[in-house]
């Protein structure tokens, strides 16, 4: 069953707390930080689809049919919505010969600065053995380390179901399906081999496109008030 998009909601909006409260934020109406929220969501989603085309375009499929970005996927994403900035246009690159990396540099520089340190420092609650905000929260409600709890869950690992079998079928699982249906839309289709020692048709194919005349069509050089000879 998919989560509804308010559960996003819910889990995105404490990082956008810790932000606001890195820049010097204290309070905040609730209606400003659902905002807030949602046009965060709608940023993020923004790169993650542009960053799905540019891996799609720039890098081949594995071998289990899967997409792995690039961070020079990512970076393109970057530049196409506008996150590197200030630059100057790929003609104007072009013809100084030189690369514009002022907005990469920039980013860098933010990403390994102080503002960002003040961030973390906040989302990690000032934890040494947590790596990010959702480790630091679970080993503040659990001090065992035992994620058990979690399994199943958005914050824990998947279950593991193995593979379904499928009975009365061709094949034993859906995994095989799977492989024999991209097997079939990988395979060229065969062209039909056109016939030898056919007779060939006015327009040059094989068939006579002109449709078969009737009895009122073929009537010479009678004129049509004539009377016919329908027996």
């Amino acid at each position: 069953m998919t989560p509804p998009p308010y559960l996003y909601h819910a889990l995105l909006r404490p990082s956008i707390l810790q932000i606001l409260r890195a820049a010097g934020y204290h309070g905040a109406r609730t209606s400003v930080l659902d905002s807030v929220t949602d046009m965060a969501a709608r940023y993020l989603d923004a790169l993650c689809h542009l960053t799905a085309t540019f891996a799609a375009n720039n890098n081949e499929e594995s071998e289990t049919g899967e997409l792995t970005p690039t961070i020079v996927d990512v970076r393109m994403a970057l530049q196409q919505i506008g996150a590197l900035l200030p630059e100057k246009s790929e003609l104007e690159q072009l013809y100084n010969g030189v690369e514009d990396t002022r907005g990469v540099d920039a980013f860098v520089a933010w990403a390994a600065g102080p503002v960002n340190k003040e961030i973390k420092r906040i989302a990690l609650d000032s934890s040494d053995e947590a790596t990010d905000y959702l480790n630091a929260l679970k080993l503040k409600h659990s001090k065992n380390d035992d994620d058990s709890r979690y399994t199943g869950s958005l914050l824990g690992k998947c279950i593991e179901h193995g593979n379904v079998e499928v009975e009365g079928g061709k094949y034993h699982s859906i995994s095989v399906w799977e492989e024999k249906m991209k097997e079939a839309a990988r395979r060229p289709t065969p062209q039909p081999q056109p016939q030898e020692n056919e007779p060939e048709g006015i327009n040059g194919d094989r068939e006579d496109s002109r449709p078969p005349s009737s009895g009122l069509s073929s009537i010479g050089d009678q004129s049509i008030a004539d009377p016919m000879d329908l027996e």
